[in-house]
């Protein structure tokens, strides 16, 4: 009996060593840029590097927020990434659902074509997209870029809800229509209420992508009070010199909305991903 416990020990042992440099690897970076956040500009370049800061000190933080944009980025940010994603999860449900319970001529391959422009990277119509938003005076516009983001996230959206919804009972809205329920009220009071977890995770996906994209906001927001958190960061590497205490302060303000979004939606997030993988 020892020896066989000894030997399953034994045979787990690399998967564990696994998981702990992983963790290490993920973990690690993330301790340091907001331990380094908190410490002096003096212990910032001190060296050799300190693992705890020697005294906790708000200048970065105080510098970033009033002598930079980075307040001003982090509305901007919230504003496009909420606005980018209420409308791709408008439309990935309403395309989804469609998917998922009409029949039509040429859905397998519409439904091919939705994950094949997810595929495709973003910089190859870059500049076709620049010249289109110019011609339309999209430039230089928040609600423009959430519009261009639909072109990052719509597609998976799509997919995602299209294999949670599969996993929903036809019978249900069925029932709910026999009782007199019209395909609209069915969706919004029978489906969408048992997609919750499916849409929470969905929206999740559309912040962080909407959150995180660097390149379109770089080539559709040129003005300086339109910069994204992404494009404010950027401006503490300069050519000579990094801010590295203010620049990881800059990352953690950063980070913060994110967190905070998937903190308050992680329930949802893990009943999401499974609901997702199976289907009745």
């Amino acid at each position: 009996m020892r020896r066989t416990r000894g030997a399953r020990w034994l045979a787990l042992l690399p998967v564990y060593g696994f998981l702990l440099a992983y963790l290490l690897f993920t973990i690690v970076p993330v301790y340091w840029v907001f331990a380094t956040s908190f410490k002096p500009a003096q212990e910032v370049m001190s060296f050799p590097p300190t693992l705890l800061p020697h005294r906790l000190s708000l200048e970065n933080y105080v510098a970033v927020f009033t002598q930079t944009r980075l307040a001003r980025g982090v509305v901007n940010s919230l504003i496009v990434s909420s606005s980018a994603t209420l409308l791709a999860l408008f439309i990935a449900t309403l395309a989804a659902y469609a998917f998922t319970r009409f029949r039509f001529r040429g859905k397998g391959v519409l439904m091919g074509t939705v994950l094949g422009l997810y595929l495709i990277p973003p910089l190859i119509g870059i500049i076709p997209l620049f010249l289109l938003f110019s011609k339309l005076g999209l430039l230089n516009n928040l609600f423009g870029l959430a519009l261009a983001y639909q072109s990052l996230v719509l597609p998976l959206l799509t997919f995602m809800l299209k294999n949670y919804f599969e996993g929903i009972p036809v019978e249900v809205e069925e029932a709910a229509m026999i009782d007199g329920c019209s395909r609209v009220g069915v969706l919004r009071w029978v489906t969408l209420p048992l997609a919750l977890p499916g849409l929470a995770t969905a929206a999740i996906f559309a912040f962080i992508f909407s959150w995180n994209e660097f390149v379109m906001a770089l080539t559709l927001l040129l003005r300086e009070d339109l910069k994204t958190v992404q494009l404010v960061i950027m401006e503490f590497v300069k050519l000579h010199r990094i801010e590295w205490g203010q620049l990881t302060a800059a990352m953690v303000v950063g980070m913060a909305p994110v967190l905070l979004f998937i903190v308050f939606a992680q329930r949802y997030l893990i009943a999401g991903l499974l609901g997702g993988a199976t289907k009745s």
